[in-house]
């Protein structure tokens, strides 16, 4: 799911049958630069045996605000997740949730009920034991402090799961109950928001938390500088990994330093001289010059919808008709988009969820680029060109669409806009880009008048419900102004249904009722870039896309 940009090898080591398959139109020089692995593969070269000690250096593309782990930051659960481990993991490869803290776990069979069975003999990194009764606290505690909290994921998914409450059953026994069906649960606890603290931080005030974090991972928080730095150092006896881990040892890093430097250009320069030995966040406008420079660069899809054109306007002339909305999906190329702005090693979309959430399903099929059939679309729907040849025209109405979007800060942003415009424009579709500050755009986005299409994206997360249900259902506030009550049922049923075939076949139906009614346009799989040092070892993005917990990363 992972592409691997490796810095080339010497003709005689390198990997023939791999060589270049990714990067067909990538100019000559880039070329030779860079090499690109099997999806999957792990950075780190051709070592030896992996060996203990040594310092690993992270650049973050900004300050965590607190390590925390429920706090409300984009960049916690990076420096979090290697102090704190959860009930449950999910396989990095198969995204499937297996056992960490708990040894096991069972639901019911309507799955409002979850019985986890604790490891024995886990302790946290002050000695204290873990207990049914420490989890149950962990929980309590999420809900205790809702006030201080707000946007908050772990908050947030107690309150819309109908999370009712945990059981400490006995010493090693923890049932948790719903209110409704949940089957999506396994999946949520895999987060870092879920991760299980020790009593130590728990009882401290929810302001002194953010720098005084005790957990039960494989490594423990040193220090944290706001602004500066994060440094984390091995914690001994560490021998609860969760089961997807090919050993059970303590980590082999004695220490992670993470270094906060905001300018990407900047992050990729101290990549490229040694500074750091990971950096994240990287333009895709820096991938070659980190290959040259021999790291590994690692591309990644961030598991949530497609950054899309969501349609907005459904209930309106010109997008209430579905030859319109189906012209406008077939006129976008998507695979221009990639290769004049970002990367050939980004996946190209092909549903409005991401390659790597859970249920995607290959939409490829409605969304494929066809200019002729555009046009096609177009004249039957009865939007005519007129004498110049330009913007299409129907009962003496221009053919024109209002697109609102918000300046993210990815610096392709504008080029992406431009691009849109000119595609739209060679059908004969007039898109006119509104640039609105974010809290603009809410307040246009709540009057359901303002735009017609609108440049959505980040929403969800590795399970599909919360970005489906919150960018595609038409109950309240219903903020992209849906009209499409077919697709409802679908999204109802998806979140209650307990066999994991069938909701995949749902899942199915969903994304393509949404692709096949053109109700978003799929643009960019939204990616982690990260490069990787040639001393570093093992190392390969978590579930999520992000930083993993650290456990089998060594350097040499």
């Amino acid at each position: 799911m992972s592409r691997t940009i490796r810095p080339r090898r010497p003709a005689r080591l390198a990997r023939t049958s791999r060589l270049l398959s990714a990067f067909a139109l990538v100019p000559a020089l880039a070329l030779g630069l860079a090499a690109c692995g099997d999806d999957g593969d792990d950075a780190g070269g051709e070592a030896a045996s992996p060996t203990s000690g040594g310092t690993l250096t992270i650049a973050l593309s900004s300050d965590p605000v607190s390590i925390y782990p429920r706090a409300v930051s984009p960049i916690v659960r990076d420096v979090a997740r290697p102090v704190v481990d959860s009930l449950l993991a999910l396989d990095p490869k198969t995204r499937q949730p297996v056992p960490w803290l708990a040894e096991k776990y069972e639901a019911n069979a309507d799955a409002t009920e979850y019985t986890f069975r604790l490891r024995a003999g886990v302790t946290f990194s002050d000695g204290t034991p873990l207990t049914a009764e420490v989890v149950k606290r962990n929980f309590d505690d999420i809900l205790a402090n809702a006030a201080k909290s707000t946007g908050s994921a772990a908050l947030s998914t107690l309150k819309t799961s109908g999370y009712t409450g945990t059981d400490a059953v006995d010493e090693l026994t923890v049932v948790q109950h719903f209110g409704a069906a949940f089957p999506a649960w396994p999946v949520a606890l895999a987060n870092t928001g879920f991760g299980i603290l020790a009593p130590a931080t728990l009882d401290l005030p929810y302001e002194q938390r953010f720098n005084k974090v005790v957990g039960s991972g494989p490594f423990v928080l040193t220090s944290y500088t706001k602004n500066s730095e994060v440094v984390l150092s091995r914690r001994d006896g560490y021998r609860w990994a969760p089961r997807y881990r090919s050993r059970t040892g303590d980590a082999y890093l004695d220490k992670v330093v993470y270094r906060i430097i905001a300018e990407p250009s900047v992050r990729a320069g101290a990549l490229q001289n040694g500074q750091v030995q990971v950096s994240t966040s990287l333009n895709p406008a820096d991938i070659e010059a980190a290959g040259s420079a021999g790291a590994t660069v690692i591309t990644q899809p961030l598991p949530r919808n497609t950054e899309a054109l969501v349609v907005t306007g459904a209930d309106r002339t010109p997008l209430n008709e579905l030859p319109v909305r189906q012209a406008i999906v077939r006129a976008v190329d998507t695979g221009a988009i990639r290769d004049s702005l970002l990367h050939p090693s980004f996946k190209l979309p092909t549903s409005v969820l991401t390659s790597t959430v859970i249920g995607w399903a290959d939409q490829s099929a409605h969304l494929k680029t066809d200019v002729d059939e555009a046009n096609r679309l177009l004249d039957g729907a009865g939007w005519r060109r007129g004498g110049d040849g330009g913007i299409r025209e129907k009962d003496g109405r221009k053919l024109t669409v209002v697109f609102g979007w918000i300046d993210r800060g990815n610096p392709w942003d504008q080029g992406l806009v431009e691009l849109l415009k000119a595609q739209l424009t060679e059908v004969g579709i007039d898109l006119q880009p509104r640039l609105d500050t974010a809290a603009a755009a809410v307040e246009a986005l709540g009057k359901h008048d303002q735009y017609d299409l609108f440049l959505a994206g980040v929403a969800g997360g590795v399970d599909p419900d919360n970005g489906l249900r919150g960018s595609f259902a038409n109950a309240a506030p219903n903020i992209y102004n849906v009209q499409d009550t077919a697709l409802q049922p679908l999204l109802q049923q998806q979140a209650v249904t307990t066999d994991p075939d069938k909701r995949a076949g749902i899942l199915a139906d969903v994304q393509e009722r949404i692709a096949e009614q053109g109700l978003a346009v799929p643009l960019v799989e939204d990616t982690a870039v990260v490069g990787v040092g040639a001393d570093v070892h093992d190392f390969a993005l978590d579930f999520d896309s992000r930083i993993p917990p650290l456990f089998d990363v060594w350097v040499s």
